[in-house]
């Protein structure tokens, strides 16, 4: 279907923009994460683990957006309908992590499944691709 590629490709701009936008608005989720008597050290700990994480999945998302330029997946309607669906979702929990002020340790899990599974996925099915289509 023609409205998937563009699809797969605003949604996956949406979870980046929803990403970066935790750089800007981390102290909450890093105040949530500690006790009422924190020290400097433990802030500036979590404010390491959470733009690690953060910096890790724009990257991971960065390789996702090169791969649709690519092309080696773009016309794979299951592969652009799971990217559409873990990216709009990732997008929709991150905005909740950001408004909510989640905690550092619950960010890992929106790493996890919405950073890592499709980037793996896509790698899979690259590599498949690349193994399968070479002329010999």
């Amino acid at each position: 279907d023609s409205s998937m590629i563009p699809a797969r490709f605003l949604a996956l701009m949406a979870q980046l923009i929803s990403t970066s936008m935790i750089y800007f608005s981390k102290d909450g989720n890093i105040r949530a994460s500690l006790d009422a008597s924190y020290s400097n050290s433990d802030y500036d700990s979590k404010d390491g683990e959470l733009s690690t994480g953060v910096t890790l999945l724009v990257v991971f998302l960065a390789l996702q957006t090169l791969s649709i330029f690519q092309g080696y997946t773009l016309f794979l309607p299951t592969i652009n309908a799971s990217h559409i669906f873990f990216s709009c979702l990732g997008t929709i929990l991150t905005c909740w992590f950001i408004i909510e002020a989640w905690t550092v340790s619950s960010y890992w899990y929106l790493f996890v499944f919405f950073g890592i599974l499709p980037l793996l996925m896509e790698s899979f099915f690259v590599i498949r691709e690349m193994c399968c289509s070479i002329q010999w």
